[in-house]
C-alpha cells in the first residue's frame, strides 16, 4: 500500500500508524481519511498484526479537520460513513494512542477512539467546531466515554482540557515526558503481543459491542442535527470568518 497523508508500517506482531500531514498540522482531509481507512482495515484483516500504534509526525498529533476549503457549495448530508474510526469497521485488535501536543477536533475522536492512551505533558484536547459554526459529529458519543461535565466543557464551551484533566478524568491512561511517548507505546504494544490475541480481540469485542448497543439510536438523531447545523447560514458565516481570519458574526439561523 502506497500512502502520503498516514506512515503505515507493521514490525512484528506492531502495527504503526502515523498521520503525516505535518505542514498541515496533521490536519485530516479526505485522503487522510481514506488512507487512514485503508490502514485499519489491513489491521484488521492481517492475522499477523495483533495490536497498532497510532501516533501523529511533525509538530502535533492532529489540528482536526481541514477546513482551508471553506464551507462545501452543496447542500450537506450526513451519511453516517466513517471508515477512518477503528470501531465502526470491527477493528477488535487493541490500539494504542500516542498522543503529543494539540489533539483537536476530529483528531481528537481519533485518538479516543484508540483503546490505550498515552499523552506528553503539553497535550491539550480541542474541540473549536462551534467556533466556526460546526456541529461536533462525535457530540453523541463523547459521553459513553467521559464525564458529562467534561464532554459539557468540550462541547458546549468549545473549552481546552489539559493532558493532566484529561487523566484526572480518565480520558487517557498515562501521562509521560515527549522523548519517553514512544518507547511507552511500544512497551504496552508488546505486552499486549505477550497475552493470547484470540482472548484480547474477543474481550475487546465484546467491550465494543457491549457497549454500543444504541449506536443507531445515536447516529439518527445525529444525522437529523448534522443536517441542521451544517446547512445553516451560520455555517457559511462561519466558514468565511475562519478564510478572513476574523470574528463571526452569528446569526442564530
Amino acid at each position: 500500500m502506497n500512502f502520503s497523508t498516514i506512515e503505515y508500517e507493521k514490525k512484528g506482531h506492531i502495527a504503526y500508524v502515523t498521520l503525516n500531514r505535518p505542514d498541515k498540522l496533521n490536519a485530516m482531509n479526505a485522503q487522510l481519511h481514506d488512507e487512514l481507512a485503508q490502514a485499519w482495515a489491513d489491521v484488521r484483516d492481517d492475522p499477523n498484526v495483533r495490536v497498532a500504534i497510532l501516533s501523529g509526525k511533525g509538530r502535533c498529533f492532529s489540528a482536526g479537520a481541514d477546513l482551508s476549503g471553506g464551507a462545501p457549495d452543496e447542500r450537506y448530508q450526513y451519511t453516517g460513513d466513517f471508515p477512518d474510526i477503528s470501531q465502526t469497521q470491527k477493528v477488535y485488535k487493541p490500539i494504542i494512542a500516542a498522543l503529543h501536543s494539540h489533539v483537536v477536533g476530529y483528531g481528537m475522536w481519533i485518538a479516543l477512539d484508540a483503546d490505550y492512551r498515552i499523552a506528553t505533558e503539553d497535550v491539550s484536547f480541542w474541540l473549536p467546531e462551534p467556533q466556526w459554526g460546526i456541529a461536533t459529529i462525535p457530540a453523541g458519543w463523547f459521553p459513553k466515554i467521559m464525564p458529562w461535565a467534561i464532554a459539557s466543557e468540550l462541547l458546549l464551551f468549545a473549552e481546552r482540557v489539559s493532558a493532566r484533566r484529561a487523566y484526572d478524568v480518565g480520558m487517557i491512561n498515562k501521562i509521560v515526558a515527549p522523548d519517553q511517548l514512544m518507547a511507552e507505546a511500544e512497551k504496552y504494544a508488546n505486552r499486549i503481543c505477550e497475552l493470547g490475541p484470540v482472548a484480547v480481540q474477543g474481550m475487546k469485542e465484546l467491550m465494543v459491542r457491549g457497549g454500543s448497543l444504541d449506536y443507531g439510536d445515536i447516529d439518527r438523531i445525529t444525522g437529523e442535527v448534522q443536517n441542521q447545523v451544517m446547512n445553516s447560514e451560520d455555517r457559511k458565516e462561519g466558514a468565511s470568518a475562519f478564510l478572513e481570519k476574523r470574528q463571526a458574526n452569528w446569526q442564530g439561523d
